[in-house]
């Protein structure tokens, strides 16, 4: 059993239990830093008690990623499995220090998964793709040092691990295969720590289980309500060809379900409200420029100097992006929108679904498609910029995917074997969340010139005409 030093009293979770290396790990600067980086950017304009902090998140799981992994080491394949994992990674051979281990490997990776963010998360990153293209890449691995990562804070994570279980001491048994959990982004699937890897990131995973409960809550309680500990009781570990991996069981079908659509709704419904998505465009807008005036460069991120790393959070950036000067005045626009909420000059040219559907309707009349559908590129932006003498913003959205690829296999807890079906397979209600998802706005632009929302019906229809000369006749370069 580990043994338990901490006690921290948790909103979802209630009392969280850590040991002594994980209080560690907590207390070091690197990770108190995720204390003051919110996740859900900028969410709280529109949900005002959406101020959940990644610190707290990834407390809550690493709660449910011990239970899982608990769970797991009770599966009717744990014996073989830990045989493979022992003599990969070094692990123990005896069957109570593998499972101690094992635990404490999962609540490691759950602790860490996440301490590679920057400042406003997922729209930091946004950002720097459209300040970076097309060498997006090759940027990654100057800020960070690790190459094969299409995410900078899953390379930067990576990097800080490598000081942090340094820096506190973590035994090199349980080390190296945290290192190797996160510094290797494509783990092999017949790795035995696949396993350990799917604990926290999978279709059904201990990050899922925690944020979108606690979203949910932070939103006014809406979503997010299924049965975690159903979920967490429900693993069994299984070997599947070379493959190990996580299969859950049959009778926990709708509680993943829940899970899943919840998950859906939370994403529809908040992090994609219009508002929301309004007001995380004009934010990336802000911080692309604080890049390209290098007010924000790798060298404020430098984690030897761990204190004063720690206070590059998301307080450290609204400063940056308050005190920014600029002469231009889409920049001066965008500062009012954002910190004064004077939204006079900023236009969202649609707010609902029917509305977006009724302009795609109105494209395809006069591109004479049958789909509104194009390749939405800065060529795109550009054209629009030029014909409607406005800057454009646009928002993507159709990297969310609410059912993803990785496959989430059932199990027969009666016969004690994988049942050969998917959860894709067996359930109407997930198997329809992308085609549910593909009926809503897929992106939203946003224009900024001088008072565009009083001209809103007007630069609309520009728009629309901007877009059907775009698709009829593309650039050639």
């Amino acid at each position: 059993m580990l043994n338990y030093v901490l006690r921290i009293r948790d909103l979802i979770h209630g009392t969280i239990l850590f040991t002594e290396k994980e209080m560690m790990l907590i207390n070091h600067p690197c990770f108190q830093r995720l204390r003051q980086i919110k996740q859900n950017d900028v969410a709280f304009y529109v949900y005002p008690s959406m101020h959940i902090s990644r610190f707290e998140h990834v407390l809550g799981v690493c709660r449910v990623a011990g239970m899982i992994a608990e769970t797991l080491t009770k599966s009717p394949k744990w014996k073989d499995y830990r045989k493979v994992l022992s003599a990969e990674t070094g692990l123990s051979k005896n069957n109570e220090e593998i499972k101690e281990q094992f635990i404490q490997l999962c609540r490691f990776y759950a602790l860490l998964h996440d301490i590679g963010h920057f400042p406003l998360s997922h729209l930091f990153e946004h950002a720097m793709k459209q300040w970076a293209d097309p060498h997006y890449s090759q940027t990654i691995v100057e800020w960070t040092g690790f190459e094969g990562f299409e995410k900078p804070h899953e390379a930067f994570g990576a990097s800080l691990t490598r000081k942090i279980i340094r820096d506190i001491g973590v035994p090199d048994v349980i080390g190296d295969s945290l290192l190797r959990l996160m510094g290797e982004k494509n783990l092999p699937f017949s790795h035995p720590l696949y396993v350990a890897k799917s604990v926290v990131d999978a279709e059904i995973d201990a990050d899922r289980i925690d944020f979108v409960q606690r979203d949910g809550l932070a939103a006014g309680g809406e979503y997010g309500n299924y049965d975690v500990r159903r979920l967490c009781d429900s693993a069994f570990i299984e070997q599947r060809g070379e493959s190990w991996v996580i299969a859950y069981s049959e009778k926990a079908i709708t509680s993943m379900e829940a899970l899943l659509l919840d998950r859906y709704r939370t994403y529809t419904w908040v992090q994609f409200h219009h508002k929301t998505v309004e007001m995380k465009a004009l934010v990336r807008f802000l911080i692309q420029k604080a890049l390209e005036m290098q007010l924000v460069t790798k060298e404020h991120f430098n984690f030897e100097d761990a204190k004063g790393f720690a206070l590059k959070d998301d307080v450290w950036l609204w400063n940056v992006l308050r005190t920014m000067e600029s002469n231009d005045k889409t920049v001066k626009m965008v500062q009012e929108a954002v910190f004064y909420r004077e939204k006079k000059h900023v236009l969202n040219l649609w707010k609902t679904r029917p509305v977006y559907h009724r302009f795609e309707d109105e494209i395809k009349v006069k591109t004479q498609r049958d789909s509104a559908d194009f390749n939405r590129t800065d060529s795109y932006r550009d054209h629009l910029n030029r014909k409607m003498k406005v800057a454009a913003l646009m928002f993507d959205l159709k990297f969310f995917k609410p059912v993803s690829d990785m496959a989430t296999y059932l199990y027969s807890e009666s016969q004690k074997k994988l049942t050969g079906d998917t959860l894709v397979e067996v359930s109407k209600i997930v198997a329809s969340l992308q085609a549910i998802r593909d009926n809503e706005p897929q992106y939203f632009i946003i224009l900024v010139g001088h008072n565009a929302r009083m001209r809103a019906q007007k630069l609309a229809e520009q728009w629309i005409d901007a877009t059907a000369d775009f698709i009829t006749n593309p650039p050639l370069w």
